[in-house]
């Protein structure tokens, strides 16, 4: 871990502490800076965030409750997702998904529509520039911007859950030729039917695109190159 890979130590200096040594290293997490596997030594965080070991060790135990990090021996590591873990997640993140859909359908307006629009040319710019980072905001984004067209605040606060989560798996998908690109693909078809208003295709289609990171994630695909 070098000087680079973190926050100065101004990160840190308002507020309680171990709230902002929490927020940085989640956001550190969220934002594919820390990938899964990733030490995180209390020793070391708290040379780097010029605070005592106390607060690092607080964080590290609420990031272990939320299941962004768990315990690898006597140290702390970013949480990898088991198999079950993901089959799980995704369950849950695909029934949550498509009633955004089937809701969105029913009450999006056109503010909504073009802010799913603006997600995807972000997404094509992040494309085209390698920009990893950018290319995971924007696709969590897209599925929080829908979420919020379905004009439900629980489905919003469980959706963004998931999402936090979902940000562990998403190594994987990068490694795989032309990942990206089918799914800049798929969330156009999804707007494509919120356009036509038209809820059976779009809940379909986002079932496909939830489903094929499934198959990824347990070797199977169900995307073609």
């Amino acid at each position: 871990m070098s000087e680079d890979d973190w926050p100065p130590q101004s990160a840190v200096a308002n507020g309680p502490l171990r709230g902002s040594v929490y927020g940085s290293i989640k956001a550190e997490i969220l934002e594919l800076r820390l990938l899964a596997g990733a030490p995180l030594q209390e020793e070391e965080l708290a040379s780097h965030y010029g605070v005592s070991r106390t607060p690092v060790r607080e964080a590290l135990r609420q990031l272990l409750d939320e299941g962004f990090v768990e315990r690898k021996g006597r140290f702390y590591q970013v949480k990898h997702l088991t198999p079950r873990d993901i089959r799980e997640l995704y369950e849950v993140r695909e029934s949550l998904e498509t009633t955004a859909v089937r809701l969105c359908v029913e009450r999006a307006d056109d503010v909504i529509v073009a802010r799913l629009h603006e997600t995807i040319a972000g997404q094509v710019e992040a494309l085209a520039a390698n920009d990893r980072q950018r290319f995971s905001a924007c696709d969590t984004a897209f599925h929080l911007t829908l979420a919020e067209g379905a004009s439900n605040g629980l489905l919003l606060q469980q959706l963004t859950a998931i999402h936090e989560k979902i940000r562990l798996t998403r190594g994987r998908e990068y490694e795989v030729r032309n990942w990206l690109r089918h799914s800049i693909d798929e969330h156009s078809r999804v707007v494509s039917a919120l356009e036509r208003r038209d809820a059976t295709i779009g809940v379909a289609e986002m079932t496909y695109h939830i489903r094929s990171v499934v198959d990824l994630h347990f070797g199977t695909r169900r995307r073609k190159d």
